[in-house]
């Protein structure tokens, strides 16, 4: 009991700035849904039902249910667990993304204090939460569950607890692909691999048992390229090809989609700032793993959802903590709030927002 205690003691700020921004968020829908009958409703859209149906019936080969090969088992999984002991899929849906937006942000604030100060990891933890897409770490997303796992791998490792790092990340590649880019941060980090084995072994492994399921489902490993090319319009390209593209793209849009695919852009252009001052000002393994990223992000036919896909990229906000200047802090949070809450209004009211 009482290291519980004095853990609550240690991330008090931390548990309160998470709570608070998403019980903010949570309220938005309320004031601005007329006849609003299920409170969570407003909070899966999109991918969201994808998942719960993954959860209810697991991967399905004929129809609709068949494109969702291209999600990723591991939030499903959790899904159906809570919902035992819950008895709602969207509620427990729900709860996860809330639990484990509380979990990443002590990882990322326990992760920051291994490097610098209280004041900066504390900052980190404010710009994640309020940064503009935010309202997906507690929507029936991967977002939070991601970046407790990501965040978890990196922590673990840092601290010599290389199984339990190992754990973490085999569970973040069973989250997203994204998984898989840990392992250069580990390479990076450490000073004998032989040492180190067994996370470098770990981490894929929830990428090989994805692939297995593509295996067992379809008869094809990669079966989810095929989904993602004909479906979502999605395959590998040149960055500069793609980046070209939405330049294209963007030069053709009239209404929402103008600013949407605007919003793409800077995102790229601020992301390819950020991971030049990650590698120098923060660490060189962070920065790394930030341009691997954005060469993810930025190698597909159709760019899409990059500020979502920000969000999972913690030495972002590890950057913008290190901001001494308090007037260009205020500019950056009263920019991230303003826009977090539009983007937050569009999302609950079923309008696209990344």
């Amino acid at each position: 009991m009482g290291n519980n205690t004095k853990a609550l003691i240690r991330w008090k700020e931390v548990i309160i700035i998470t709570i608070l921004v998403r019980l903010l968020l949570f309220s938005i829908p309320l004031f601005f849904t007329p006849h609003l009958i299920n409170l969570f409703d407003p909070w899966i859209r999109w991918d969201g039902p994808h998942y719960i149906e993954i959860a209810k019936h697991g991967y399905q080969t004929i129809g609709e249910p068949a494109l969702f090969i291209v999600f990723y088992p591991f939030y499903p999984i959790l899904i159906k667990a809570f919902n035992v002991l819950i008895g709602n899929y969207n509620l427990s849906a729900i709860i996860i993304s809330w639990i484990f937006s509380i979990f990443a942000s002590i990882l990322l604030y326990e992760l920051v204090l291994l490097d610098f100060n209280k004041r900066v990891a504390l900052l980190s933890v404010w710009f994640l939460n309020i940064f503009p897409t935010a309202f997906f770490l507690q929507s029936a997303y991967t977002e939070s569950l991601f970046l407790t796992t990501s965040l978890a791998t990196v922590y673990f490792f840092r601290k010599g607890k290389i199984i339990q790092s190992g754990l973490a990340g085999a569970l973040a590649s069973m989250t997203r692909i994204n998984g898989v880019l840990l392992l250069p941060i580990l390479l990076t980090e450490t000073k004998s691999v032989g040492k180190n084995l067994i996370a470098f072994i770990l981490i894929p492994v929830g990428f090989f048992i994805y692939l297995l399921i593509n295996y067992l489902t379809f008869k094809n490993p990669f079966y989810f390229s095929k989904v993602l090319s004909s479906h979502w319009y999605k395959h590998l390209t040149w960055p500069w090809i793609s980046i070209q593209n939405l330049i294209n793209f963007f030069q053709n849009q009239t209404g929402d989609y103008y600013y949407l695919f605007l919003a793409e852009l800077i995102t790229i252009f601020l992301l390819v700032i950020a991971t030049i001052l990650v590698y120098i000002c923060v660490r060189k393994s962070y920065g790394i793993y930030m341009l691997l990223n954005l060469l993810l992000f930025t190698s597909t036919s159709f760019i899409m959802s990059t500020p979502r896909y920000t969000l999972i990229l913690f030495p972002f906000f590890i950057t913008l903590a290190l901001i001494k200047n308090k007037i260009v802090l205020t500019l950056i949070s009263t920019i991230f709030i303003t826009l977090l809450f539009c983007l937050t209004y569009l999302y609950t009211q079923g309008r696209w927002a990344f």
